[in-house]
């Protein structure tokens, strides 16, 4: 009986996960408890980290972590008000622009910055 059990709470458990990560879709950064939450599909990365104005753009300050099983990232930040560009960074090597930001804006090297504000 308490095999049937385990096997019942395993199963339900399963189920759960996989309604929330279906839920989840990409979608603009987003006030949440704790910060901002940032939100990408990247389904063949091996990392992802979020960079911008305000981080100093390093790879490493936030690494984002993968979320369910249909490749999508995030990472919750708190940051100030104001308006801060960013993107993400693909396995190290990868820039793209978010595709959801608020605002977009060119950084004089060829690249478009995503704009999220802060209120």
């Amino acid at each position: 009986m308490r095999h049937v059990m385990r096997i019942v709470t395993v199963a339900s458990l399963l189920l759960w996960c996989f309604a929330c990560s279906a839920t989840l879709k990409p979608e603009r950064p987003k006030s949440v408890s704790g910060g901002t939450r940032f939100l990408v599909s990247a389904s063949a990365a091996k990392s992802v980290s979020l960079v911008g104005s305000f981080n100093g753009w390093s790879p490493s300050a936030h690494r984002m972590e993968p979320v369910g099983s249909n490749g999508l990232w995030s990472v919750v930040v708190p940051l100030p008000e104001g308006e801060h560009a960013f993107m993400y960074l693909i396995d190290g090597t990868r820039w793209i622009a978010p595709p959801l930001a608020q605002d977009f804006v060119t950084d004089g090297f060829g690249n478009t910055n995503g704009i999220v504000v802060v209120r």
